[in-house]
């Protein structure tokens, strides 16, 4: 009994002392160093570590930023369902540049961004509605407009300026008498009134509007292409409107298409006698520096310096 008692006691004292040397001094210094030495490699760790993780995370912001940069022509770039011949690249171009100034650096998932854009491209003047816009891929706008149609040339001091068929103002001028040959712009001159003075807004005067009708009348003839101008300066003073052609010959046609009037033959009857001139020779005209009068119920043809109200006839002729 004596000895298992001394047996138990000497395997508890056994594992007191064990338990003692590890809080013995040379343990505590071995923990110490240990410690140290992973101390000071953890440290060396991060002072390696930390610098290249900023210098990655600051090239791929670098990366993004160049990304954003190369990309930025590209964003908030204006798409339509679908686009009239006229409205070409450099007229694209254009309205997405309005647009990207009005949208600047919102978030793609601001909405305020379609509301901008639509009231961007309003603002330019090309377009009559902005039916729907939605975003499309790359930060840009999938729109379905429908278009002002650019239909002639108003002419007025030493600018030529586009209109639509109603004769609103459009975003588009030229210095008189260098708007491109294509597409074909008949040209409405010596207008009595100066353009508006915002884009959209419709050319006033009596005589731009007889003009317009005009130019609405005959835009379907095949020989439309061949009118280069339609005369104002006479409309006031005489009511006579005055066709152009590309060849410097002068047809008179009077009135505007309706405004009938006995004194004159109607609207159809001036269309046919162009149309035989137009098959019969090919011209509409008769050379320049004379003129054909389309008013009454014979055709006549004289010298390009006699008034439209009177003189010596050349030449009669009976076409209709």
């Amino acid at each position: 009994m004596a000895r298992s008692s001394r047996k138990n006691s000497s395997s508890f004292s056994q594992r007191i002392a064990g338990f003692k040397s590890i809080f013995a001094p040379e343990n505590r210094n071995t923990s110490l160093a240990t410690s140290i030495v992973v101390g000071v490699a953890l440290a060396g760790l991060l002072a390696w570590g930390v610098p290249k993780l900023r210098s990655r995370l600051l090239e791929r912001s670098l990366a993004q930023a160049e990304r954003s940069d190369s990309d930025d022509s590209g964003m908030h770039v204006v798409s339509y369902e679908t686009l009239p011949a006229w409205f070409d690249e450099t007229r694209q171009q254009l309205v997405s540049s309005r647009v990207r100034s009005a949208v600047g650096d919102l978030s793609t998932i601001d909405q305020t961004r379609l509301s901008r854009a639509r009231d961007a491209m309003l603002s330019t003047g090309w377009f009559q509605d902005i039916r729907q816009i939605r975003l499309a891929d790359g930060g840009g706008f999938l729109v379905d407009a429908s278009f002002h149609t650019p239909f002639a040339i108003i002419r007025h001091g030493e600018f030529d300026f586009l209109v639509t068929p109603e004769g609103r103002l459009m975003p588009m001028e030229w210095p008189a008498g260098h708007r491109p040959a294509t597409p074909h712009y008949v040209a409405l001159l010596g207008a009595s009134s100066a353009a508006p003075a915002a884009v959209g807004e419709r050319w006033s005067g009596a005589d731009v509007a007889a003009g317009l009708e005009l130019a609405r009348a005959i835009a379907s003839e095949s020989w439309y292409s061949k009118i280069a101008g339609i005369e104002l300066s006479r409309v006031a003073s005489e009511n006579a409107l005055i066709l152009v052609t590309n060849d410097g010959g002068r047809l008179i046609w009077g009135r505007a298409p309706d405004d009938r009037s006995v004194a004159e033959v109607p609207t159809e009857t001036k269309l046919r006698t162009i149309d035989y001139l137009f098959r019969t020779t090919g011209r509409v005209d008769a050379g320049g520096g004379r003129i054909i009068d389309l008013r009454g119920d014979l055709v006549t043809v004289r010298a390009d310096d006699v008034a439209v109200g009177g003189g010596e006839e050349t030449t009669t002729t009976t076409t209709r």
